[in-house]
């Protein structure tokens, strides 16, 4: 595994994976091995060039698609590039525009294909070629159903549960025609009115609507006993998963009032639309946080004091429960989250109390309110929630003044540069007087997916947070939304006496890059650089600024 993680860094990474392999057969339930082989192929991807070697990636990519610990949405790529070689795209795309999928041979094989029915059911689908599959795949199966000759929905029963499941992942984004939406009500109307269930009808509404939105389906459905395993987890996620929420949002404690204008409309909108949805995440070792921070920061070396043993830790602005549960990678921590929205703070205790995890306190709560805490942290983490405020610089004040003299903040803001696509949808939004409801959010991913607006604004698709309701609607439809340069953030960090530490980025190959063309620089520490870099290659913050600092 130690051998992997070298010859990774070293960028050979055929030798990295083949170490991994070797390691699988020694200890397949390694975390950090499941980890660095999961960084490896969200990397790299490999191309197969036999029989044998696609054998064999497959066999890699299975591994970690039935593992219950890794962040599945982001080795997608590779694991398509298993299934859907670029003529069979092209083919397959031809027949979406005019034709059936069902009735060809490329998709018989990949319709059965547990790989396919995992990514399904485990990671977003952030691929436009996927999602136009679907899509159309979606609608021949829905009219199918009319057919007395339902042997093909028999047969494809498991993918069409894990394609209900992935609907449920991307909130019903795909678009759906008017004749589609005549048919799922009467569908509706009639599992509502049967007395019998038919899980197969039952799925496919699955796949348009979803079920707990029925109270008679979800009724009918609680207590219902399948022999189907997915069906039986098609119901946990659609029906029970919900209802557990309702429950756990009356136990969740709310401190101070939220009075401020655009806090009550950002809390309206992720309370209807809990920001992000996602079934699994990394589970990380744990570590002494000066180790991981020192990780995070290379290649600058910080000195510190030792005041970090049982630290207090502060996610500002938690949503859904993804960030407070991976900072239980710090050892022995104590950690406050803290979120405007009761919806996504039910969301993110679920699944803390499915990863049976004890150290973490959920409070509805204003940043702004926090000071009233009288409580100080050595960690603070603010990732993307400063830049939803109508003042930033009140809610980064605040999150200083509660930071422990020796504490370090970690942020993540949005930067103008790379934003630049997102501001030229929002424009068309405005100009287009779309409202934030699900129909036009629908509409104008239609328009950018068959690419009926400018080139730059199809260049959205390229966000992670394009392919579901919730995170279309924070990415483009947001209420409120600041952006940032680099100078600008260096000046307020000068104005606030914070140390800028350093950035974090996912693709560890950006840092090496700026090296080369700022070798004096060896800390990687200067803003004005990272600003002349980033003018050069504007697309390297795509998801945001991340970045540590700490008062001087």
């Amino acid at each position: 595994n130690n051998l992997g993680v070298v010859f990774k860094e070293l960028g050979e990474y055929q030798k990295a994976k083949g170490c991994y392999e070797k390691a699988i057969e020694i200890d397949p339930n390694n975390i950090n091995l499941t980890n660095n082989l999961s960084f490896l192929l969200r990397e790299f991807i490999f191309y197969a060039e036999t029989e044998t070697d696609q054998a064999d990636l497959k066999k890699l990519y299975l591994f970690l698609f039935k593992k219950n610990n890794i962040k599945h949405t982001s080795i997608i790529h590779g694991a398509k590039s298993l299934l859907f070689s670029s003529n069979d795209q092209n083919q397959l795309l031809e027949v979406i525009n005019s034709g059936s999928l069902l009735s060809g041979k490329i998709l018989q094989k990949i319709l059965k294909d547990e790989l396919f029915h995992l990514m399904l059911q485990k990671s977003l689908i952030i691929d436009v070629f996927l999602e136009k599959l679907l899509t159309k795949l979606r609608c021949e199966l829905l009219f199918i159903l009319d057919d007395l000759n339902k042997n093909i929905l028999k047969e494809n029963f498991d993918f069409i549960i894990s394609l209900a499941e992935q609907s449920w992942l991307n909130e019903y984004v795909y678009i759906q025609s008017e004749k589609e939406i005549n048919y799922i009500n009467k569908l509706k109307n009639k599992v509502e009115n049967s007395i019998e269930v038919d899980e197969l009808e039952i799925t496919i509404l699955g796949c348009y609507t979803p079920l707990n939105a029925s109270k008679i389906i979800t009724e009918k459905l609680f207590n219902y006993k399948s022999t189907n395993i997915l069906f039986k987890d098609l119901i946990n996620i659609q029906i029970k998963e919900p209802l557990k929420e309702i429950e756990l949002s009356k136990s969740i404690k709310s401190f101070g009032i939220i009075d401020d204008l655009v806090s009550k409309k950002v809390r309206e909108q992720y309370e209807e639309n809990p920001y992000p949805r996602w079934r699994y995440i990394y589970k990380r070792p744990q570590t002494s946080f000066l180790k991981e921070i020192e990780q995070e920061l290379r290649p600058n070396k910080i000195i510190y004091n030792n005041k970090f043993n049982n630290p207090n830790v502060l996610i500002a602005g938690c949503g859904t429960g993804s960030h407070s549960i991976q900072a239980t990678k710090y050892q022995n921590a104590s950690i406050l989250a803290v979120d405007l929205s009761k919806s996504s703070l039910a969301y993110a205790k679920r699944k803390t109390e499915e990863l049976s995890l004890k150290n973490i306190e959920y409070l509805h709560a204003d940043i702004l309110q926090l000071k009233k805490l009288n409580k100080k942290f050595d960690i603070i983490e603010s990732s993307g929630v400063l830049v939803c405020m109508k003042n930033p610089i009140a809610g980064l004040k605040v999150l200083v003044d509660i930071l422990e003299p020796h504490g370090f903040l970690k942020l993540g803001l949005y930067s103008e540069i790379a934003r630049r696509h997102v501001v030229n949808a929002r424009d068309l939004i405005k100009k287009q007087k779309l409202k934030n409801t699900n129909e036009d959010i629908k509409n104008f991913r239609q328009d950018i997916l068959n690419k009926r607006v400018d080139p730059l604004i199809q260049n959205v698709t390229n966000y992670l947070d394009f392919y579901s309701t919730s995170n279309v609607r924070d990415l483009l439809f947001h209420v409120q939304e600041h952006r940032f340069t680099l100078p600008e953030i260096s000046k307020i960090l000068k104005d606030l006496n914070l140390e800028f530490l350093g950035f974090l980025h996912s693709d560890p190959h950006i840092k090496k890059k700026y090296l080369k063309y700022f070798p004096d620089d060896k800390k990687n520490i200067s803003l004005d650089n990272w600003h002349q870099f980033e003018i050069n290659n504007p697309d390297i913050f795509l998801g945001m600024y991340q970045f540590w600092v700490r008062k001087i």
